[in-house]
């Protein structure tokens, strides 16, 4: 892997934060990643399927399906390693170049790994990293040290997501099958021969599972690659190396590079080391020993035990059976389960007739709204406004004077939506609010007339851009229509 053409964003991360880093890189290539990835589990499904039928066993379709799992997760790698560098490959790629991610240690993972719980993040070592035997090994252990649990944690909650979306959609097709339909899809005879009773299992049920796996494999292997990637971070810090990657480009220019290269030239020159004596030559091994004796080169490690909550007590035999002190026990636990549970009903009870008892002050009435005499500076009173707001809008534009113009025109329909349309406009509003305001009063056909009137005056009020006559005219001649 070469971190320069890493195509996401460089940084340590929680593990939490690194699985979602996967689930991003999923939401970003979903489209190749799920065609080739379906391509591959459709075959399989429908091999495993087709065993089913053959033999007479339902089962052997969800042994096989639930078995064949590091074949999806190849697939599934394979596009998303190619991806994240930059290579985002086809299906018809990914199966002409299926010895790539065939070849990686498939038939261990189908036999003695295939009961790992870590294997989306211990995946990338094998498949991408080319290790086997004791080198995968203690790479393995290495990468877990800190990332194993929540690789582990993220088995478990994919296995939880998986069985709850299969009971969904098998409820969810019992609601669209007729009840005869579903009595005529019940394969009793592969599990009891002489035909009574009701087959547990059916090849609905196989291929609705196989729809659940074909669903969430893709976000378990994205979140454990994802997982994997921020470990190898941490260790080998990919995000120190393309910072200096980034120093060095921004010092590549010739000026730079030739004061570094004085600046070496003198470093040398002066700081050359003379020849040591043999009786002042110290042994390499000795002197880094003694350094690392300083307590500030400390060592982490973390470790998991288990403890008990409670210290050992010794445990008091007396007359009474064993499982009468157990019943009593069990109890005693219960009752103080119950008094616990009255005692917090209790206090929610009493806290809720405290409140209802609280005198209420009733809520003081809105008074009504009065139009502002005037509004971001312009009086709006309709006495203060000519007859013919559009005709002097004209007959000023014709003069030259566009600011007047425009300014008339935006006031008279400010006024109008005041005192006219009961608009509820206030001195804080702005410009983009009275917009919305007017849009609703007025409709989306004459809103627009408005919008372009705003955004003129705000050019020119603002902007200090004066509009041609021949825009100003416009908008006047446009003023009646918009307010009939």
């Amino acid at each position: 892997m070469r971190p320069a053409e890493l195509s996401i964003a460089l940084r340590r991360r929680t593990p939490w934060e690194a699985c979602d880093l996967g689930l991003a890189m999923l939401r970003q290539w979903w489209r190749p990643v799920y065609a080739s990835h379906l391509i591959v589990g459709a075959a399989v499904v429908a091999l495993a399927l087709a065993v089913a039928s053959m033999t007479g066993r339902v089962w052997l379709a969800f042994v096989l399906i639930w078995w064949l799992k590091p074949v999806y997760d190849r697939v599934l790698l394979h596009v998303l390693s190619r991806a994240v560098f930059g290579d985002l490959q086809e299906p018809r790629t990914v199966l002409a170049h299926a010895n790539q991610w065939l070849g990686t240690g498939l038939f261990m993972a189908l036999s003695f790994g295939r009961f790992d719980l870590a294997r989306s993040f211990n995946l990338p070592v094998r498949q991408l990293e080319d290790l086997r035997g004791g080198a995968g090994r203690r790479r393995r252990e290495l990468l877990g040290r800190r990332s194993r649990s929540h690789a582990v944690w993220l088995t478990v909650l994919c296995l939880h997501l998986e069985f709850v979306v299969l009971l969904s959609l098998d409820s969810l097709l019992d609601l669209f099958v007729p009840a005869k339909a579903n009595e005529g899809l019940s394969l009793r005879q592969l599990f009891l021969p002489g035909g009574v009773g009701e087959a547990l299992w059916t090849l609905r049920d196989a291929a609705v599972y196989a729809a659940a796996v074909l669903l969430f494999e893709p976000l378990y292997v994205a979140a454990g690659f994802g997982l994997y990637l921020n470990r190898r971070i941490q260790l080998e810090g990919w995000d120190i190396e393309m910072s200096l990657r980034a120093i060095v480009e921004k010092r590549s220019a010739k000026k730079d590079l030739q004061a570094v290269a004085v600046v070496c030239c003198a470093l040398l020159f002066f700081s050359f080391p003379q020849q040591p004596n043999a009786q002042q030559a110290k042994d390499p091994k000795i002197e880094m020993a003694e350094v690392l004796k300083d307590p500030q080169f400390g060592r982490w490690e973390e470790t998991t035990t288990w403890k008990r909550r409670s210290a050992d007590r010794p445990r008091e035999r007396g007359d009474n059976p064993f499982w009468l002190r157990a019943f009593g026990y069990s109890l005693g636990e219960a009752l103080q389960v119950l008094a616990w549970i009255a005692a917090i009903a209790a206090i929610l009870w009493l806290a809720w007739r405290l409140i209802r008892a609280l005198p209420r002050e009733p809520a003081a009435p809105r008074e009504a709204y009065r139009p502002p005499p005037s509004l971001f500076g312009m009086e709006l009173a309709p006495d203060s406004l000519p007859e013919d707001v559009a005709a002097a809008a004209q007959a000023l534009a014709l003069e030259g004077r566009m600011r007047e113009a425009l300014s008339l025109l935006y006031r008279g329909m400010l006024s109008e939506l005041v005192h006219k349309r009961a608009v509820e406009l206030l001195a804080s509003h702005t410009e983009n609010e009275v917009l919305v305001l007017a849009r609703s009063a007025l409709g989306a056909g004459r809103g627009n007339y408005f919008e372009n009137l705003i955004a003129t005056w705000a050019a020119c009020a603002y902007a200090r851009r004066l509009p041609s006559a021949a825009q100003v005219e416009h908008l006047a001649a446009g003023y009646r229509s918009a307010l009939a």
